[in-house]
């Protein structure tokens, strides 16, 4: 079978004379001739077309799936796509949209035209680690020397074995001796010792060593034979904060040091585990349109500049994009 049109000839010589109804003017005349007439207003019955649908029930439908004013995509992004090199952070990484350069994959193609970002899942590695780069570091002062610099080893460690381990490497350090601790299985607490006044220099300490015995960001004032901790411990790290460079503020979370915050994601999982958090929050705050051919994943320890330390380990984002498909 094939597609051919005959043309329908309604003036041919027997019947041209007996139609009263057929002419040359007749618009309706040459319908079967063509099927141009079809898409035209002219051939619609009143308010409905041909087939006696609705034309403003047809243009609803048509803007509300086909030709809507936004549509939302959904954007993966991973950390394993990234290329390997000496400097790789999975906690600090750029993927780039259109670039192969960075990523060992790239399929997503630029967004223009970008008014609305949020998070909708997100997985992440909570570090095994106890002791890290970010926490590693402590500074100390006997009364009859000068301060003291002293490195943790980075690893996994219990309340007791951390106390043990503090001990031992103040002790095998050249410049210090004489040092004891009691650990407080009850009250999660230290309490470090020495016949000699010294002084421990929190703040002056590079990191966030204060935190694993429990003790204020602070260089204490005079020396002392012993200190106590200040609050009960924090051996892990609670939380981790999203940041985008790209995204407008006004999409982000308003926060204390004013980056560009897109969720907090909680670490409330084993650690050495992975944290599979869903974003529950449904709010959006539409911003002037940008095009994004890239974005910059940083994850960040609270809100310090302190870029978290997850050894590596590799982490997944998807994310809602809002486009805007009209101009206004």
């Amino acid at each position: 079978m094939d597609n051919t049109i005959i043309p329908y000839d309604d003036a041919s010589s027997d019947s041209s004379s007996d139609l009263d109804d057929s002419s040359e003017d007749d618009e309706h005349s040459h319908l079967l001739s063509n099927n141009v007439g079809v898409h035209f207003s002219k051939f619609q019955a009143g308010d409905a077309f041909m087939n006696m649908e609705n034309p403003k029930e047809y243009e609803s439908v048509r803007n509300k799936y086909f030709t809507p004013d936004i549509s939302k995509i959904r954007l993966m992004i991973e950390s394993k796509n990234i290329s390997y090199s000496s400097d790789r952070d999975t906690s600090n990484y750029k993927v780039s949209f259109e670039d192969n350069t960075n990523n060992s994959t790239s399929g997503y193609g630029n967004f223009d035209n970008v008014i609305g970002f949020r998070l909708i899942k997100a997985n992440v590695f909570n570090s095994i680690y106890t002791v890290n780069d970010n926490n590693r570091n402590i500074n100390i002062k006997l009364s009859s020397g000068s301060d003291v610099s002293i490195n943790l080893t980075q690893g996994s460690y219990t309340f007791s074995e951390l106390g043990d381990h503090l001990i031992s490497t103040l002790n095998g350090d050249a410049s210090l001796s004489g040092f004891s601790i009691i650990k407080d299985t009850t009250t999660f607490k230290y309490t470090i010792n020495n016949s000699t006044s010294f002084r421990i220099k929190w703040s002056s300490s590079s990191g966030s060593a204060y935190r694993l015995f429990g003790f204020f960001n602070n260089d204490n004032d005079s020396d002392a034979t012993s200190y106590t901790s200040d609050n009960v411990v924090q051996q892990s790290i609670q939380f981790v904060d999203l940041v985008i460079s790209e995204i407008p503020y006004i999409a982000c979370k308003r926060n204390s040091v004013g980056k560009n915050l897109i969720d907090r994601i909680p670490l409330d999982c084993e650690q050495g585990s992975i944290m599979y958090y869903s974003s529950d929050i449904n709010l959006e705050n539409y911003f002037t349109p940008v095009n994004l051919n890239s974005l910059t994943i940083q994850l960040y320890e609270d809100t310090t500049d302190t870029l978290y330390d997850c050894q590596n380990n590799d982490n997944s984002f998807e994310f809602e994009l809002t486009i805007l498909n009209k101009h206004v």
